[in-house]
């Protein structure tokens, strides 16, 4: 295969369409996501993922899974229920290798002010807010969600 030939990786993948999360509490997540944005998941199950093949090794990987199809992607809160995933693993390493998602950038808004407003209604904060980079002209305003989400909220002032 020749630089000429090789695909086109960004193109073969084209957009993003799930953001995946691990968290501890699935119970606690979802009552976030119910304080903080009003949703409720739209699946919930639990499964065995049985014959899942980890690391060369057949084993079973137990579950517990929300999807939240909203925002233009799909975001898939994973609680593992063995002690034997990729999922375990992430919750086990996060911690010691620096490695774990911060924020979540939703849609850009037409005023942030608003926003906030909302989201302090909902018990959550500002936890820092400066000028946008990717949207020169615009207001980046993280919100304090860890303890709903796990993650950092982030909305960008559109440009005016």
């Amino acid at each position: 295969m020749t630089e000429a030939t090789k695909p086109d990786l960004v193109g073969l993948l084209d957009h993003v369409v799930q953001v995946g999360l691990v968290v501890e509490d699935l119970d606690a997540l979802m009552a976030g996501m119910r304080q903080v944005f009003g949703l409720e998941p739209d699946s919930l199950f639990e499964a065995a993922f049985a014959n899942t093949v980890y690391r060369g090794e057949v084993v079973d990987t137990p579950a517990r899974i929300a999807n939240y199809d909203r925002f233009g992607v799909q975001l898939e809160f994973i609680q593992p229920l063995g002690d034997t995933s990729i999922w375990n693993d992430f919750l086990n390493e996060a911690s010691h290798n620096g490695h774990r998602l911060h924020h979540v950038r939703f849609a850009d808004a037409d005023d942030n002010d608003v926003i906030t407003a909302l989201m302090r209604e909902r018990g959550v904060e500002v936890y820092q807010e400066a000028f946008s980079f990717v949207n020169p002209g615009g207001k980046a305003t993280y919100y304090d969600t860890v303890g709903q989400l796990g993650f950092i909220a982030e909305v960008v002032t559109k440009r005016r």
